[in-house]
């Protein structure tokens, strides 16, 4: 499959270059050299017009509808997106597919802009002989299962490029898809979306393998957040942030009156 994408780009962009000089033939025959000045100036107008509405358009949206509070897990996508976007460049890698099953053929979800593998924290609960959870006493004396906690791999395809908006977020383990060469198939009937990412069917119900994941993934960056407002703290008590050193001698400063005192 991925043979026969790299055969069809260069037949696609021949036939494209063979209309454009077709059209330019037609245009110097029918309208002369001066006709192709024309459709230039023509188009470049058009141009111009369409990037000052797609800049319009852009502005809304960065100032009116895109996220601008602090979202840990929002955070950590992004993160997993220019991590992905890193190895996307020069991969190997075509366009993602869903395999679907007997009854229905595969399905194209998009282009693989990037891709990452990454280890996720999990956990599962303890069982005793008898297959019953085992169950632990906190210190308030309510019970809750003991877990075994453990770490896995994961792969992460970043899918699509939008003009508006993040591109689509996909994580499965390295076991639910095939080779990382040219187009991409996982293995499950359909996506579904948990949080900021999304996930295969077949992993709807993990809370092992994601919601356990995500949730120490967001105690880590919140964790890191704080670490980082704490330095800001220790540094304006301590004296070390100029500016705020600066602010607090500017309050101090006592204004001197103007002119002099009176005699008698």
């Amino acid at each position: 499959m991925a043979v026969e994408n790299k055969e069809k780009k260069p037949k696609i962009f021949l036939i494209i270059g063979g209309i454009l000089i077709l059209i330019i033939i037609l245009v110097v025959v029918f309208m002369g050299v001066k006709g192709i000045f024309k459709i230039f100036g023509t188009l470049f107008i058009i141009v111009f017009i369409i990037a000052i509405l797609f800049g319009v358009a852009y502005l809304f949206w960065y100032v009116f509808l895109k996220k601008h509070r602090y979202d840990v897990t929002y955070v950590n996508k992004q993160k997993l997106i220019q991590a992905g976007k890193l190895i996307g460049k020069s991969n190997l890698m075509g366009d993602l597919y869903l395999s679907g099953d007997k009854g229905h053929s595969r399905i194209k979800l998009g282009k693989i802009s990037g891709y990452c593998r990454i280890q996720v924290l999990t956990r599962t609960n303890k069982f005793d002989k008898q297959g019953k959870t085992i169950m632990i006493k906190n210190p308030d004396g309510s019970l809750e299962p003991d877990y075994d906690i453990g770490k896995e791999e994961q792969d992460v395809f970043i899918v699509g490029k939008k003009i508006f908006g993040d591109p689509m977020v996909v994580r499965v383990s390295p076991k639910d898809h095939d080779e990382l060469v040219g187009d991409v198939t996982l293995i499950g009937f359909s996506i579904i979306p948990h949080s900021e990412y999304w996930f295969l069917n077949s992993d709807h119900l993990d809370v092992r393998k994601i919601d356990y994941a995500i949730l120490k993934e967001a105690q880590r960056g919140i964790m890191f957040e704080m670490l980082r407002d704490s330095k800001e703290v220790v540094d304006k008590a301590v004296g070390l942030d100029s500016r705020h050193k600066k602010d607090l001698e500017g309050k101090h400063l006592v204004d001197l009156p103007v002119g002099g005192t009176g005699g008698g």
